[in-house]
């Protein structure tokens, strides 16, 4: 195997994981803080994940994790929410407040679309091939 290949893949290890231990950390958190049935500890722990993630983005970190992390840091919901802030940044210094508003709504949309129509697909065919 090519030293740069597993130095990327062992980044985009090294990443992935830490992302998921944080957001492992918040689900506990949340559980902790709203009972251990709760049903709104995921939601907010993907939330609190994205969270961190737009801060981390707008501070020119989380781009510094990108590099060495590659793949492994658009692993998690924070991912998600770094590319609509990047959308968001890039739109407003082109075309002011609104454009970067529009440009972060149409990176999320297309997002949730893509993914909402691979759910689907995958879901019709887990259910003829039953």
């Amino acid at each position: 195997m090519d030293g740069k290949l597993a130095k990327r893949l062992a980044g985009a290890f090294l990443v992935g994981g830490c992302l998921g231990l944080l957001g492992q950390a918040f689900y506990t958190l949340w559980q902790a803080v709203l009972g251990s049935g709760a049903v709104l500890a995921m939601p907010a722990a993907l939330v609190s994940l994205g969270i961190v993630g737009g801060v981390l983005y707008v501070c020119d970190v989380y781009q510094k994790i990108e590099k060495v992390g590659a793949i492994g840091a658009a692993m998690p919901f924070s991912g998600l929410v770094s590319a609509v802030a990047g959308m968001f940044l890039q739109g407003a210094r082109e075309r002011g407040f609104t454009g970067g508003l529009f440009g972060g709504l149409k990176i999320f949309l297309y997002v949730l679309g893509v993914g909402s129509l691979l759910a689907a697909v995958v879901g019709i065919v887990a259910a003829l091939s039953i």
